[in-house]
């Protein structure tokens, strides 16, 4: 007898197990939007319940939304998702984080309308030196939130993150762009990846840079600024990263930009340019 056939045999079974468990869990998650829409609250957290209870690894990915109308329509139901989310907490705590189960947390603080207390944990976390690699499961939802506030050594450890992801998009970017037909998706599959690509370097980019400057990370801040310009060389770009380094409280740099705007755009082109360095 080959003993690698029972092997392979329980590989197969767990694997169907899995997704087993997954298709459950979307038939309870297709119900409960069901009754949602049929304004059975009371129907959809039956149905939600069983739903987070599967707990599968497919499960938190696009509810919060669904969330956020049950709660408000049903007080109950807020109740529940909040003792919910507190077990998502306590097991944190235990130090059983891992990416999907932040992820869930997040999820339902913001199905909650909770937003703040996400970041009110990463502080308790901080606080009480839990690792850094918890704390980056955590920043990649908060970085945002801390920026706003120049709060730039609370974010150094997400710092690389930022910069890496910044510049594979664009590198990314440049790829699909100079070999098309290298992969084998439709025109429009394509051109909808472009243009999520496009829209994550022109909104995150300038705030990557931001934090580059605000960290006196000068040389990653001036290749950051010279690859967004290199996708997209326009006012509204030269105008957030301007803005970006006057919130760094960065005067050179934000001079050098607008000496560049002027030169490659012409003083007519640069409206949202001139708004952005007269906050200086």
């Amino acid at each position: 007898m080959n003993p690698a056939k029972p092997n392979i045999l329980t590989v197969l079974q767990a694997r169907q197990a899995v997704l087993d468990k997954e298709r459950q869990a979307k038939d309870e998650l297709a119900a409960a939007r069901v009754k949602l829409e049929e304004r059975d609250y009371k129907g959809a957290l039956r149905a939600f319940k069983k739903y987070f209870k599967m707990d599968g690894d497919q499960c938190f990915s696009v509810i919060a939304k669904d969330v956020a109308t049950l709660v408000k329509n049903y007080q109950p139901a807020r109740l529940i998702v909040q003792r919910y989310r507190n077990d998502k907490e306590k097991l944190i705590l235990q130090g059983q984080a891992d990416s999907k189960l932040v992820g869930q947390l997040v999820l339902l603080n913001l199905g909650l309308g909770e937003r703040s207390r996400t970041e009110a944990f990463y502080r308790e976390l901080k606080q009480a030196n839990f690792d850094t690699e918890i704390s980056e499961l955590f920043l990649r939802h908060v970085w945002r939130q801390l920026l706003r506030r120049r709060r730039y050594e609370d974010l150094r450890p997400y710092f690389h993150s930022l910069g890496f992801f910044l510049l594979l998009h664009i590198t990314e970017l440049d790829c699909h762009i100079w070999f098309p037909d290298l992969r084998t998706y439709s025109k429009t599959e394509i051109r909808n990846w472009r243009e999520r690509c496009l829209k994550s370097i022109i909104e995150e980019g300038p705030l990557t840079y931001e934090l580059a400057l605000g960290l006196g990370e000068m040389q990653a801040a001036n290749l950051f600024a010279q690859r967004i310009l290199g996708v997209e060389a326009s006012d509204r770009v030269y105008a957030a990263l301007i803005k970006a380094a006057l919130r760094a409280r960065a005067a050179d740099p934000a001079k050098e930009l607008y000496k560049e705007a002027r030169s490659t755009l012409g003083s007519r082109r640069i409206r949202q340019t001139n708004k952005a360095f007269r906050l200086s």
